[in-house]
């Protein structure tokens, strides 16, 4: 809809944007988000957990998501904020890189007589359990503040959503934590509130967004 925007249209639009961007303030319609549940494939459509919940938010809050997120991860990745085991939502970095890298260290330990250990720990609805002042938190520890802060900490809070199912709307709901499905800014949001994981686990691992693969290599018994 917004690519058919005339070019008075489109530069009424960047000035909306602009303007929450300077205001460092999210309109509340564009921190709503109706829910409508697809039954999945072949399932029960009398079970709650046969349902995929899509959410749809507002279009013109999407482009700004997306400005905020192209200059949030030029950031992240010109100050060298983001630790170097994390590959998710990374333009340099792909699963296959990974991978690569856990493949070659178990044939490395096959030809020095050694073996590998490896769990691979994948965080469940890791996205709706963010604790939101945490991240805020460690935004400000990585040095991000002022309008870019404010906006992205008034995006995160007093979010709604609206169940939507055939013809019928729920009232309105507020989401005390997580972070927003779909979203590109939660992509790097997220990766900013487990960037500090890799620190704390010290041996080998390997991130992929909220996917987590830690190993260790010994001699044989």
């Amino acid at each position: 809809m917004l690519q058919q925007l005339g070019s008075t249209g489109k530069l009424f639009l960047l000035n909306i944007i602009n303007q929450s961007l300077k205001q460092g303030r999210t309109p509340r319609a564009w921190k709503n988000a109706h829910v409508v549940p697809i039954l999945k494939k072949d399932k029960d459509p009398k079970e709650l957990k046969s349902y995929r919940p899509i959410s749809l938010t507002s279009c013109t809050g999407k482009v700004a998501e997306r400005m905020v997120n192209r200059r949030m991860y030029w950031l992240l990745e010109k100050r060298g904020l983001l630790c170097g085991e994390q590959s998710g939502f990374r333009s340099a970095s792909r699963t296959e890189n990974q991978l690569f890298t856990i493949c070659q260290k178990i044939q490395d330990g096959f030809q020095d007589g050694t073996h590998t250990t490896a769990i691979f720990v994948d965080l469940q609805q890791a996205y709706d359990r963010v604790w939101r002042k945490g991240l805020l938190l460690k935004i400000q520890r990585l040095g991000i503040n002022g309008n870019l802060y404010r906006w992205i900490k008034s995006f995160v809070h007093e979010r709604t959503i609206q169940t939507k199912f055939e013809d019928k709307v729920s009232s309105h709901h507020t989401l005390e934590e997580g972070l927003p499905q779909g979203s590109a800014l939660s992509c790097t949001l997220f990766l900013i509130y487990i960037n500090d994981l890799a620190k704390e686990v010290r041996c080998n691992k390997a991130l992929y967004a909220d996917d987590l693969v830690i190993w260790h290599t010994h001699r044989y018994a």
